[in-house]
């Protein structure tokens, strides 16, 4: 017997980290999953976007996160964009799928497959991977809890403002953004009319209801920005990264700024669950 059972396991644990592909509307859609070994389930679930002309490889490789997920019995998707893009609404992103429901449909996938808690699922990604997940924060808060953003601005201007408005639950987000990004602006006006960091703070603290505001010096270059009130548990938090660039700061492939954004994410992620916004 215990043969068998070692054997189940071993096999259960060789399958937990592959590639899937589900039908989207007639097209083929892949995600990877990352799921830890040891994992005591049901596991949390992050899906982790990656930036525009990357893939769901490259953003687990460079943003590390499976190493601060797993420690932490989480499970990590990384979605494949089409065309190595995320539709976001810009005129330069280079897809027209709806990726709204190619996430939604994968999470249905996921929660079949895997042994996953609902109601602990986060969404975060890079660059083109960050706006994603500010529409998701507008179109799939019913199932996702927390929303991140890594040198992603909020492209509200071609989105429907009830779907961000009307929600009838409150929104936290993490904001990472580098005041020296070159390819998406720290400082408006935006390229594509998105809005920036300190406008996306804006729109969200008028939304959540975030009256007071607090400030943290990590070091010379990293002042962290708190965004809340006194009656509710739901934080704006802005990463301000003085001559930061387009990175994930702190991963090895890029700059060590005293902190890790994986790490942080996964930090912020785990003070929220769905239920606190959404009476299932």
């Amino acid at each position: 017997m215990n043969k068998i059972v070692s054997f189940l396991v071993l096999s259960t644990s060789i399958i937990y980290s592959q590639w899937f592909y589900i039908d989207q509307s007639g097209v083929t859609r892949s995600y990877y999953v990352s799921y830890p070994k040891n994992a005591v389930g049901p596991t949390p679930l992050i899906i982790n976007m990656h930036g525009y002309g990357d893939d769901a490889m490259k953003q687990r490789l460079y943003s590390e996160m499976d190493q601060f997920a797993h420690s932490k019995n989480i499970a990590v998707v990384y979605p494949e964009g089409l065309n190595k893009s995320w539709n976001v609404f810009t005129f330069w992103d280079a897809n027209s799928h709806d990726d709204v429901e190619f996430i939604r449909s994968m999470m249905d996938d996921i929660f079949k497959n895997f042994d996953i808690d609902s109601n602990k699922v986060y969404a975060c990604g890079m660059s083109n991977g960050g706006y994603m997940s500010y529409r998701l924060a507008c179109d799939l808060s019913d199932k996702i809890a927390a929303f991140g953003s890594v040198t992603g601005n909020f492209m509200v201007k071609n989105i429907d403002p009830n779907d961000c408005l009307d929600q009838n639950r409150e929104i936290p987000i993490i904001h990472f953004h580098g005041t020296n990004d070159r390819e998406v602006s720290y400082y408006p006006p935006s390229i594509d009319q998105s809005l920036t960091p300190i406008e996306s703070i804006d729109f969200w603290s008028d939304y959540n209801n975030l009256t007071l505001e607090s400030i943290e010096s990590i070091n010379n270059n990293v002042e962290i920005y708190s965004y809340y009130n006194e009656s509710s548990i739901v934080k704006f938090v802005h990463y301000k990264v003085h001559r930061g660039g387009h990175e994930w700061f702190g991963s090895t492939l890029s700059t060590d700024w005293g902190f890790n954004t994986s790490e942080e994410l996964v930090k912020f992620f785990l003070q929220y669950k769905l239920s606190d916004f959404i009476n299932n």
